[in-house]
């Protein structure tokens, strides 16, 4: 199967969805920001808002979900250059690729990666970390999405969903007002 997508890299199918026009409208406000945090319990609805938002919306972009094993920055990397390939055609083939002599400065290789994914996404799309929580306990990961999260261009935005608020490393982008929070209280259905 060569032209198989990875689920770790397909947005979630929806069956019978509800439109919730009142989030969506929150969700294009929110935009403003480049990074937003969608946050609440388990089964709270982020991940079907936020895809359901893309389908009503035609919005371009990524979904990537994340899991344990994306702790090892080598692997978050190899998928999130096989998921800007999916959608970037036309472009330069291969993203870059996390060698061992980038490790002293992985800071460094994350900055010019983003630059690059950003740069293929174009202006008004969307990237996707769902399930954030998942590797967000390795403090080398976390790291690495707040130097992306440094490189979000005007027009782009990073969309984190997690079942936890935003780690610490992401206080700056709060008090700057680059990051807005969608949090359990708006998630809640209303009358």
């Amino acid at each position: 199967m060569p032209n198989a997508t990875l689920a770790k890299l397909t947005r979630p199918r929806l069956y019978g969805a509800i439109p919730r026009t009142r989030l969506f409208q929150l969700l294009d406000q929110r935009r403003q920001h480049p990074l937003l945090w969608v946050t609440g319990p388990p089964g709270a609805g982020k991940t079907s808002l936020v895809a359901s938002y893309i389908t009503e919306r035609e919005i371009p972009g990524i979904w990537y979900q994340v899991d344990a094993g994306d702790a090892d920055p080598a692997t978050f990397f190899f998928y999130l250059g096989k998921a800007i390939e999916k959608v970037s055609k036309g472009k330069q083939a291969t993203m870059p690729v996390l060698a061992p002599e980038h490790l002293p400065d992985l800071n460094g290789f994350a900055r010019r990666f983003f630059r690059e994914l950003f740069d293929r996404l174009g202006e008004g799309a969307l990237v996707v970390l769902d399930n954030f929580q998942e590797a967000a306990a390795d403090s080398t990961w976390t790291q690495v999405i707040e130097v992306g999260a440094e490189e979000i261009p005007d027009g782009i935005n990073l969309i984190c969903l997690s079942r936890t608020e935003p780690p610490p490393v992401f206080a700056r982008h709060a008090s700057t007002g680059r990051l807005a929070t969608i949090e359990w209280r708006d998630l809640r259905l209303t009358l």
